[in-house]
């Protein structure tokens, strides 16, 4: 796993940013998930099916997050399954991952069920044998989320009959609809972003300006909550935007303004000393060069003379 996916994924398993993906998904940024109402769920799914030459084949599954939320619903507790996909590229077969994600999610509700009849020795109809499920069984719904972050809009499928090379109306009325349920920042707006009550709102917005120098410039200036951004925040803008941020593991809060300011200033600077070269100009006038044009010590422009960035 490539680092911007390792920083995502760990982003999105804390509670606080889970419960908040749907609160924003579902209740346009009403808490109606709590953070405390979640229970962590293995993320592993197994299925054994048979091949064809009738040999045990096992097909296994890792979600990126998967949590069991109790909701309360006018006054009543609603428990439902709730995944969540980070993607840092786009999947042109997304559809095709959540739609085997959430059934091999119900298959594992299904054995669950039927291994608890068997321990507790139920008695069963003949009907209620065939698929160790009993009449009066239920499984819990799952909503699966992708989260993009991304910095280019995500142009693959968002359902499943995206992917359908068949256009025969008659016959698609009969195939199953399964739509991808897509946070992608590159469509959203910023009334979107401030519907959310984590720093993930923030972290969304910055992905998707991040192609934007002069949208980027605006917002490091007027958006005073990238100054104090948490680790793990940044830890994603890091991985998935590309910039350069030092990030102590002993400190909480992380200046992302300053770091993107920073590495603005690098670019600027070895383009200048790329140019300077090309005219020939020897280290000695390079250096007073940016010293002059960049209002820094000497110590400053002399170790960027040194980087192989240069």
């Amino acid at each position: 796993m490539g680092k911007p996916d390792t920083a995502t994924r760990e982003y999105i398993n804390d509670a606080e940013i889970f419960a908040d993906v749907f609160n924003y998904f579902i209740y346009d940024g009403r808490k109606v998930v709590r953070p405390e109402g979640l229970e962590k769920l293995d993320a592993s799914t197994l299925l054994t099916v048979f091949g064809k030459s009738g040999d045990e084949e096992t097909i296994q599954r890792y979600r990126d997050a998967l949590k069991k939320a109790t909701l309360m619903v006018d006054d009543n507790a609603a428990y439902i399954v709730f995944g969540i996909e980070a993607q840092t590229k786009v999947d042109y077969g997304m559809p095709i991952r959540t739609f085997l994600y959430d059934a091999l999610q119900y298959d594992s509700q299904a054995r669950e069920l039927k291994a608890a009849h068997v321990g507790a020795g139920d008695k069963h109809t003949d009907d209620e044998f065939v698929s160790g499920l009993y009449k009066g069984d239920r499984i819990l719904p799952v909503v699966t989320v992708v989260v993009h972050f991304g910095a280019k809009p995500w142009d693959g499928a968002t359902k499943l009959s995206d992917l359908y090379d068949c256009k025969h109306k008659e016959i698609l009325e009969f195939v199953p609809e399964c739509r991808m349920n897509l946070i992608d920042p590159a469509g959203m707006t910023d009334e979107d972003f401030e519907k959310f009550s984590t720093s993930l709102g923030k972290v969304l917005k910055f992905m998707k300006m991040s192609n934007n120098r002069l949208g980027m410039k605006n917002l490091m200036e007027t958006d005073d909550d990238y100054s104090h951004m948490e680790r793990n925040a940044a830890r994603v803008l890091r991985e998935c935007a590309n910039i350069s941020i030092d990030i102590d593991s002993n400190e909480e809060v992380i200046d992302v303004c300053k770091a993107w300011s920073d590495a603005q200033r690098d670019t600027a600077v070895y383009a200048v000393i790329r140019a300077l070269r090309g005219v020939n100009l020897s280290d000695s006038e390079i250096l007073k060069a940016l010293i002059d044009q960049f209002q820094i010590n000497e110590e400053e422009a002399e170790s960027y003379l040194t980087r192989k960035s240069a």
